[in-house]
């Protein structure tokens, strides 16, 4: 019988383990100095087995999501918010693609999760983007990559 008492009472405890969860220390736990890093590799990696070029770093897009990263790590969920004007802020570009994500522990599986994600996937594969930026804060990551032409590479 799935009486209303029940089904209270199982959402009641579902938000409980929820709550719990979230409160607890590991879930929270902070990631090696190197996630981004190996975040990074990952992606081109990913791409080289594709037929595609490596992505280069480009300090302005590392800034734009570093500050991204520490936002949604503020705020504590995974957004797209302000991304138009991180577009903007990128400099001479037409083209600029963003994935996030939060809560992976193993980096390589940052990837995983972006190839599940059919919009991800193909920012990832997005052959006229040539320029990223990779960035970490806690399990939040972000990566925004552009094809930049101007002199902000």
């Amino acid at each position: 019988m799935n009486s209303p008492l029940l089904r209270r009472s199982r959402t009641r405890a579902a938000t409980t383990l929820l709550c719990v969860a979230t409160l607890l220390p590991s879930a929270r736990a902070t990631p090696d100095a190197d996630y981004a890093e190996r975040v990074w590799a990952s992606v081109n990696a990913y791409r080289s087995s594709q037929g595609l070029e490596p992505l280069l770093p480009s300090p302005a897009l590392t800034a734009l999501a570093a500050e991204h990263s520490a936002a949604m790590a503020s705020q504590r969920r995974p957004s797209h918010d302000g991304f138009a004007g991180r577009f903007e802020r990128a400099g001479e570009s037409s083209l600029c693609v963003e994935n996030v994500a939060q809560g992976f522990r193993n980096p390589e599986q940052v990837i995983l999760g972006w190839r599940k994600v059919s919009t991800h996937h193909r920012n990832l594969l997005e052959t006229r983007v040539r320029y990223a930026g990779i960035v970490s804060d806690g399990l939040f990551v972000t990566y925004f990559a552009c094809d930049l032409t101007g002199a902000e590479r």
